[in-house]
């Protein structure tokens, strides 16, 4: 049996409320760089915000209800495999999120309405059945992370070029993100039988289109300072924040397969993710 703590915990973990949290912070991010601080933080931004924070909850959610019989193989400590959340608690918990989301869009306009529907459909079609697929499932996810940008951007009233840049930096690098995650489950995987972009390529290709992919989004990063001005503060926070943890910390541990090490690339590139929050800040001042 679980105290009521414990039981708390394992539905936090479920819910991953500091990934939302971070979700809302770039769909802020992406109103900002739009529009401005003036129009950051008003009623229509943070309504989107929620929103946002509430599908990410959602998708991880349903992501674990989903996968709870493989995770009892390969990962029988998580909180429904190991019984600390049942099965049809997340279930229920995942339908609660869904309406709650729908109640929340009613408030919107219409093209948000839309963008939401739309996420949402993903998020359901990612979990129950692109997850287990070759590139196709890693590619939604990276859609459905560079469309919060946008998506704060429509909030405050239009989307500005350099969201563009941004939201396809994000895009590459959460698509690189999510070949390593294969890397990285590759032994459980196999073993469930399920074929991901690393099972079906295998490690070492795996690993090398990983490379390819954080260098494309590396040059993304500084793309705005190639075609745009921008402040000088810009480059060298990217450098501090994204590009050094990138190239002498996360890539020297994809050269080979070691799976420690793998694990230990994977956090890190959750890390640069809050990290790279800094350097996109500071697109939004104004050049000296």
């Amino acid at each position: 049996m679980y105290s009521s703590p414990l039981r708390l915990a394992a539905l936090l973990h479920v819910l991953r409320p500091h990934v939302a949290a971070q979700a809302a912070a770039y769909t802020f991010l992406g109103a900002y760089l739009s529009a401005g601080v003036r129009f950051t933080l008003t009623p229509l931004t943070s309504l989107a915000a929620l929103i946002v924070a509430v599908v990410v909850a959602f998708g991880f959610v349903i992501n674990d209800y989903a996968d709870a019989d493989i995770d009892r193989l390969t990962k029988p400590d998580r909180p429904i495999p190991s019984g600390a959340v049942s099965r049809p608690r997340a279930a229920a918990l995942a339908r609660l999120l869904a309406s709650l989301t729908v109640v929340l869009i009613l408030l919107a306009p219409p093209v948000l309405q839309a963008i939401t529907i739309l996420n949402l459909a993903l998020t359901t079609a990612y979990a129950l059945a692109l997850k287990r697929t070759v590139l196709i499932g890693n590619a939604t996810v990276a859609l459905l992370n560079a469309s919060i940008l946008v998506f704060g951007a429509l909030a405050a009233g239009g989307v500005a070029a350099v969201i563009w840049v941004v939201a396809g930096m994000s895009f590459v690098y959460t698509l690189a993100q999510e070949v390593l995650y294969t890397v990285d489950d590759v032994d459980g995987d196999t073993q469930a039988g399920i074929v991901t972009t690393a099972v079906y390529f295998g490690v070492e290709s795996a690993l090398r289109l990983f490379r390819g992919l954080i260098v494309l989004a590396l040059l993304c990063a500084v793309a705005p300072a190639w075609f745009d001005r921008v402040t000088p503060l810009y480059l060298p926070t990217l450098l501090v924040c994204v590009v050094l943890p990138v190239s002498l910390y996360i890539l020297p541990r994809t050269w080979r397969y070691e799976p420690r090490a793998i694990h230990r690339a994977c956090a890190a590139m959750k890390a640069v993710r809050v990290a790279s929050l800094a350097p996109l800040i500071l697109l939004g001042l104004p050049p000296c």
